[in-house]
């Protein structure tokens, strides 16, 4: 008697959209707890070193997000492939979209082994500080190798609706990341103090760890025998210039989003004090942190709807997109809140002093009402991710984009205004791709079929 397949189509209740997404929040916070972590142990060797993990971050998350953006289209690819039934396309997609990553991250890291230091400098970086970002970014480069890789493969899992797997896989990435900072950056558990260039070291090595356990539960999974899933290796350039171009608009969407966020970082760095850097480096930690919900919900919304629009069941995008807005709005409701009512607790972690509270409680205030602008526009955005029209997700990028930078521009480098004021320029960026992304779903043409 052979056994039963499982069905690879969605259910769209609420309950089944919390339990798809719970465990990708999971999964996704906890590395951005330990980026925390990180810029919380960087925060004891000094504010220099806190405020150059802002920069340098940021540049690796350029990069990243490039990645990211190849892996949402990878996602909508594989989760409508699942719609249909269409089993063995799944795995094909995902191959070729491993493949098509590590040729990114060649080309990165050989940009980012020739270029950083020059890059740097006309950045406006100084003096030592040009030598310690770029011997960093030198070695975190190469984690982007194992970090596609493992993005790509959880987006397997979230087609596959296996999604519980990726919180252990997180826990197993964060325990060797948070244990790894803590012996190489101060010289424990064995290793040498490497300082600065020990968190690099630690996140590199943690996404090899990463990769090879989501590796080893896919295998685990029996993909062949329980989902009638075929591995199969073989290359297709016909199948990487696809994804590639249904990607690119993705991935050239985030990659601007993310260097318009370096180009606010060095906009800080050239304008505000060590604190007030400091600040910000722990804004974008706490930024990421909330983001982590939004972008799940984000992963949920283009799982869902490509899923429903490989079965054509169209009608049924609106109500979906309701109960995720109302879900993922409760649940950062909730979180900025307590951030608001408990500031201390959150600026406690960095290892500053006590007068550090004080300076980042008025741009803690108007960073978490951008998260909940957050946790509406990723789920509109991804909403046209679902259909396939990844060019005009660039669009919209490009005109959010266009108003970020002049708010920056104007706020921080012109008029010089404090920090808070600067920061709104998340509020701006997130009301302009909220009201275009909703006028297209709403009045677009996007129901007409993309051949994939």
């Amino acid at each position: 008697m052979s056994r039963p397949v499982t069905s690879l189509k969605i259910d769209t209740s609420v309950k089944s959209i919390i339990l798809l997404t719970l465990p990708i929040s999971m999964a996704k916070l906890i590395p951005e707890l330990n980026y925390l972590f990180n810029a919380a142990f960087l925060g004891h060797l000094g504010s220099k070193e806190l405020a150059l993990a802002g920069i340098t971050g940021v540049y690796y998350l350029v990069f990243a997000s490039i990645g990211y953006g190849l892996n949402n289209a990878l996602l909508s690819l594989m989760s409508r492939k699942a719609g249909e039934e269409n089993r063995n396309a799944i795995f094909v997609n995902l191959w070729h979209g491993v493949l098509l990553g590590w040729i990114l991250a060649s080309v990165f890291s050989i940009v980012t082994w020739t270029s950083i230091k020059p890059i740097m400098s006309w950045a406006g970086i100084e003096g030592d500080s040009v030598i310690m970002a770029g011997d960093y970014l030198h070695i975190r480069i190469i984690g982007l190798f194992f970090l596609y890789t493992l993005q790509m493969q959880n987006s397997f899992l979230i087609t596959i609706q296996k999604t519980r797997y990726l919180i252990v896989i997180a826990i197993v990435q964060s325990v060797a990341n948070i244990a790894l900072d803590y012996g190489m950056i101060f010289g424990h558990l064995g290793f040498p103090a490497l300082g600065f260039n020990g968190a690099a070291y630690a996140s590199v090595i943690s996404e090899f760890i990463g990769m090879v356990t989501v590796m080893l539960v896919i295998f685990s999974l029996k993909i062949t025998r329980n989902y009638r899933i075929r591995a199969n290796f073989s290359i297709s350039y016909r199948r990487i210039a696809m994804v590639f171009k249904v990607g690119y608009p993705l991935m050239l969407q985030l990659a601007l989003g993310t260097a318009s966020w370096w180009v606010f970082f060095i906009l800080v760095s050239r304008n505000y004090t060590n604190e007030e850097q400091a600040v910000s480096q722990a804004m974008r930690n706490l930024f990421g942190l909330g983001g982590v919900f939004s972008w799940a919900f984000g992963s949920s919304t283009n799982t869902i709807l490509s899923n429903l629009i490989g079965q054509k069941r169209h009608e049924e995008i609106f109500v979906v997109i309701r109960k995720l807005l109302i879900v993922s709005l409760s649940g950062m409701g909730v979180l900025t809140i307590l951030l608001n009512i408990f500031p201390g607790l959150f600026f406690g972690l960095f290892g500053q002093p006590d007068h550090f509270v004080t300076a980042g409680t008025g741009t803690l205030r108007v960073v978490s009402l951008a998260m909940l602008f957050t946790s509406v526009g990723v789920i509109w955005l991804n909403g046209i991710i679902a259909t396939g029209h990844t060019k005009i997700v660039l669009a919209t990028e490009a005109l959010g984009i266009t108003v970020y930078l002049l708010f920056v521009w104007i706020t921080i480098e012109v008029m010089q205004y404090p920090l808070e004021i600067g920061w709104m320029c998340e509020w701006a960026y997130w009301l302009v791709m909220i009201i275009p992304s909703y006028l297209y779903l709403k009045y677009g043409n996007w129901r007409k079929d993309i051949t994939y």
